[in-house]
């Protein structure tokens, strides 16, 4: 049985965003309607608050492990998982928004797929997104595997997979999962091997974006393109 204060609560919650969406919500309230799609008949306002404290911002609550919200007082194996899937959702909406779009001008849609995609994986990541003529979005792929603080790329597998795909334009993309927000010298040098590798076969290579923390940079706006 459902105490009468708690379903006025959630059901007060619930016509909020029915009329305003989230603008006004505190951080725990966002949390606090989230979780009561998955906990019945239980104030979750607390969990909520538990949740905060311990992971900092939204951000860190979604991006945490699943074992790790588990640990947090009140919340279940299924409503950890049911975080979860609100992140894998969000991303695989982007993945569909950049394969819809008609171009690829902006960095900006690029950018928030990549912090989703990307931001929580302990180890090095490279991939890219392929273009047609129109830089519209052919495919997005993850293309090597790396360690903590690297991955080897091929550039021959690059192309390989450009050509497959009948690409005219690559973004690419790889994570420093230690945060580290700088392009190494070994990215530079990559970056331009690539580049050369692309014109030979008509290919524009567009960007390169590296994810750090919470950031995602790209190459073409720090100035770390290879002249």
């Amino acid at each position: 049985m459902v105490d009468d204060s708690v379903s006025g609560h959630r059901k007060r919650l619930k016509q909020r965003f029915a009329q305003h969406g989230l603008n006004g919500f505190h951080a725990y309230e966002v949390l606090e309607i989230l979780l009561t799609f998955a906990i019945p008949r239980k104030d979750v306002k607390p969990i909520a608050k538990r949740l905060l404290a311990q992971f900092g911002t939204l951000a860190g609550v979604f991006d945490a492990q699943a074992q790790e919200l588990q640990s947090v007082e009140g919340l279940g194996k299924e409503s950890a998982q049911f975080l979860k899937l609100i992140k894998a959702a969000q991303v695989r909406y982007l993945e569909s928004d950049l394969a819809d779009k008609t171009k690829l001008d902006s960095p900006e849609s690029v950018k928030a797929w990549l912090r989703l995609k990307l931001q929580e994986k302990s180890i090095e990541y490279f991939g890219a997104l392929f273009t047609d003529q129109q830089n519209q979005c052919i495919s997005s792929e993850i293309l090597f595997e790396g360690t903590v603080d690297r991955a080897v790329v091929y550039p021959r597998t690059l192309i390989k997979r450009a050509l497959e795909l009948d690409a005219k334009g690559i973004i690419i993309f790889h994570n420093h999962p230690a945060g580290t927000a700088q392009a190494s010298e070994q990215d530079i040098a990559l970056t331009r091997q690539l580049i050369e590798a692309c014109n030979t076969l008509d290919i524009k290579l567009l960007d390169h974006f590296l994810l750090a923390g919470t950031q995602v940079l790209s190459f073409q706006e720090q100035g770390w393109w290879p002249r």
